[in-house]
């Protein structure tokens, strides 16, 4: 059977995973686990030798290493995906035989990989990817396992950053994505992984912030507020979420999604 075509992502984000062959650990030692972070580092940060170091081949936004498997948040810089990945691929393999005095594939089959189209998922993806040593009940908190990129959001790993200071889909600064991701992933939240049906205020605000294309709301012409105002709500925003952020009425925003249901102009 021929394999499925990968779905190619419009905003060139990808959650990816790779998989060690017939769930077999990838990671042996934390000597291997640094080595796959220092090939990790290679692809945003390459060099040939030169003092200008090289245009990143890709941004990497989350990272979590498992002793089988891993995930990554990435979004493609000079490479596509697919480049980025093997170069990973081939280099960790090659270290990892070598190390071990084994020989043959490492990895499950192709990596796997899901297109990031907005800033919501985005966001959720930043949670669901550190929370996996918690989901996997082989760390009780977010601080206790260093095999993940939350030590650099909480600015507790300054010396070895690895993720990129700029999210996609938003213009945050660093000290504000460092907030962003602490803020969903405290442990009062939910664990339910990949919640579509809720926003922070936070993350609200950046999808807000791109639907209205960096202009202020109320200057926009009528027709584009009603299209930000029912995206929003498509988005999973409440109302009265939507009304305090923007400062409008919450009424206003009542008639705009009544009258969209009945599919007629307003």
């Amino acid at each position: 059977m021929p394999r499925k075509s990968r779905q190619q992502s419009p905003t060139g984000v990808y959650h990816v995973m790779l998989r060690g062959i017939n769930h077999n650990d990838i990671f042996l030692s934390d000597i291997d686990k640094r080595k796959f972070l220092k090939i990790l580092n290679s692809v945003v940060a390459p060099t040939n030798g030169q003092e200008e170091p090289l245009p990143p081949y890709c941004h990497i936004h989350a990272y979590c290493l498992m002793d089988n498997h891993v995930h990554l948040l990435i979004s493609e810089g000079s490479d596509d995906i697919g480049t980025v990945m093997k170069r990973i691929g081939v280099a960790y393999v090659n270290y990892f035989n070598k190390q071990h005095e084994r020989m043959g594939p490492l990895f499950q089959d192709r990596f796997r990989s899901e297109p990031v189209c907005n800033t919501k998922y985005f966001v959720q993806l930043l949670r669901y990817i550190h929370f996996n040593p918690i989901e996997a009940h082989i760390a009780q908190s977010l601080d206790e396992w260093q095999w993940s990129s939350w030590g650099e959001y909480t600015q507790n790993n300054k010396t070895e950053r690895i993720c990129s200071h700029e999210l996609p889909f938003c213009d945050l600064n660093w000290e504000e994505i460092c907030e962003l991701v602490q803020e969903y992933c405290h442990p009062g939240i939910s664990k339910t992984p990949l919640d579509r049906n809720s926003m922070t205020d936070r993350e609200a605000l950046a999808a807000l912030h791109e639907l209205c294309e960096n202009e202020p709301f109320n200057t926009l012409p009528t027709d584009q507020r009603k299209k930000v105002i029912l995206e929003a709500l498509s988005m999973g925003m409440k109302k009265n979420q939507i009304a305090r952020l923007l400062g409008i009425g919450y009424s206003t925003i009542s008639y705009h999604q009544k009258m969209a249901k009945k599919n007629r102009p307003l």
